[in-house]
């Protein structure tokens, strides 16, 4: 995809509507002891993943909007405290429906924030340190490849076919 094309921008928010819809029916059916279990006491369940999502999805926007005010930001990467965002927010303990219910609205609202992206600001970048930085256009792509990884894993760890 070249990150200068509005088109490009309207395709990747489609993606990410029709990956999310295609899982969050997929994910609408699975059991309670399903979404609960953790195949190792430090794994994540199906539950924590997904409150991950919404983690990211929530992040994300930030960054999304944000970037399109200032064309550089400095803002907190929380990658190395994503255990403890998981724990915080008690995902294990949280109504399946409601978690589902709540990363389907955060993706249909970043899919408009994308599709309407200001095309002037693609190039914007998130300064992460000193020598990493990434640009919105690169932020929005990795998104839908970060949202699908982790349906995969859950698609693997139920036994259900893409």
């Amino acid at each position: 995809m070249t990150q200068n094309e509005s088109k490009d921008w309207s395709q990747l928010a489609s993606n990410i509507v029709n990956v999310m819809n295609k899982a969050y029916q997929m994910l609408s059916g699975l059991s309670e002891e399903t979404i609960r279990e953790r195949p190792t006491p430090d794994a994540w369940s199906v539950k924590e993943i997904m409150g991950h999502l919404i983690d990211s999805a929530t992040n994300n926007h930030q960054r999304f909007v944000r970037l399109q005010v200032a064309d550089r930001l400095i803002f907190p990467d929380y990658s190395q405290d994503n255990d403890a965002w998981v724990i915080i927010q008690n995902y294990q303990n949280t109504l399946w429906k409601d978690l589902l219910d709540l990363w389907r609205v955060l993706n249909l609202h970043l899919s408009r924030v994308i599709r309407n992206v200001n095309q002037d600001c693609i190039e914007n970048r998130w300064v992460l340190n000193e020598d990493n930085s990434i640009t919105l256009g690169s932020l929005m792509i990795d998104y839908l490849r970060h949202m699908m990884e982790h349906l995969e894993e859950i698609r693997a760890r139920v036994g259900m076919n893409p």
